[in-house]
């Protein structure tokens, strides 16, 4: 049995949570987030390690339901993917969480970022269960179980509606469901082709239409009930030579103090991350970072700076010239606002 299919539950009616321990590429994190609003500690909840039969389980989720409803800022809607990948109270070895939108798109997922945005409404267990459906059922009965086999194992999980602090969506979180998703395809609806594809970006005025394209894009999917599309558009937002993404090309969002919300080239690497160094400087002095959450906040402008551009040798120390444009958005009735950028470079 691998590491990552095994879960974390005993045979027939009782439930003995599995002890493998699980070796994690994310760094540590607690399940706490950047306002008192938002905290959540481990000992107000059943932590995962603490998981060992049904009430339990019920339990651990119900806690991360609490959680997830507690966070009401961008910020920290962007750190669930650290928080929830992290060894700690939301994951111990083969025990994690699942947050999906209502028709089964998954969001985060705590054991495996490739899975995220496929849809876990068109997955069967080994048995040819249609488990997915039924953890979207069990959701919407108010939280419930549901059985099911995975790599020669019985196992059980636990589903169950919350609604967004920050946008009053009604979500999904899971746990208890460690199936293997790699087979699952990646589908999606495709979008309306902007007036500008990332591969026609040549200069300031294309880069600008392009990033004010994506913005509404995203706000759009963002705002739409029980955020239905969002999943598409960050696949879209994702394909190598789409509409989206070429080259160095790409769309990021992040929050104003530099939490990255989504990232066209590198999700694994900086989702639910903040910059490591917000105050960074290019060779020139440029804050460029700095820089374009302002640009952001004030509802579009353009940075130039230094940076390492992959397709040229021996840039590394001193950088090539990029030009990048922010903008911003917010959602309705909310102050808070969604950084939206990309950039490209001139010689290219």
């Amino acid at each position: 049995m691998s590491m990552r299919t095994a879960i974390a539950v005993a045979l027939s009616t009782s439930l003995v949570l599995a002890s493998v321990s699980a070796c994690s590429d994310e760094p540590d994190a607690a399940p706490e987030v950047s306002t008192a609003s938002e905290v959540v500690t481990a000992s107000e909840v059943v932590t995962a390690a603490e998981v060992t039969d049904r009430p339990t389980l019920k339990a651990f989720v119900e806690g991360a339901k609490s959680y997830l409803e507690g966070v009401t800022t961008v910020t920290g809607v962007a750190r669930f993917r650290d928080v929830f990948r992290s060894e700690g109270p939301w994951k111990s070895g083969s025990l994690f969480l699942m947050n999906l939108t209502r028709d089964g798109n998954i969001l985060v997922h705590g054991d495996d970022p490739t899975s995220e945005n496929k849809r876990l409404s068109i997955v069967e267990d080994e048995l040819g269960r249609p488990v997915g459906q039924e953890l979207l059922a069990a959701a919407e009965r108010g939280g419930d179980f549901v059985e099911y086999r995975w790599d020669g194992t019985d196992g059980v999980a636990y589903a169950v509606h919350y609604t967004s602090g920050l946008t009053g969506n009604t979500l999904v979180v899971i746990g208890g469901f460690a199936q293997d998703l790699s087979s699952v395809p990646l589908e999606f609806n495709p979008l309306p082709p902007p007036e500008v594809t990332a591969s026609e970006v040549v200069d300031r005025q294309t880069l600008a239409t392009f990033v004010d394209e994506a913005a509404k894009v995203y706000r759009d999917a963002m705002a739409a009930p029980n955020l239905k599309g969002l999943g598409d558009t960050k696949t879209a937002f994702r394909q190598e030579g789409g509409d989206w993404k070429s080259g160095s090309v790409y769309v990021f969002v992040i929050s104003t103090d530099g939490y990255t919300l989504f990232h066209g080239g590198f999700p694994v690497r900086f989702e639910g991350r903040k910059f490591e160094d917000i105050d960074r400087r290019d060779v020139d002095g440029v804050q460029y970072l700095r820089e374009l959450l302002a640009a952001g906040v004030a509802g579009g402008g353009y940075v130039e700076y230094k940076f390492d551009n992959p397709a040229v040798e021996g840039d590394e120390e001193f950088g090539s010239p990029k030009v990048a444009y922010a903008t911003g958005f917010r959602l309705p009735g909310q102050e808070q606002v969604f950084v939206v950028a990309s950039g490209f470079y001139p010689s290219q």
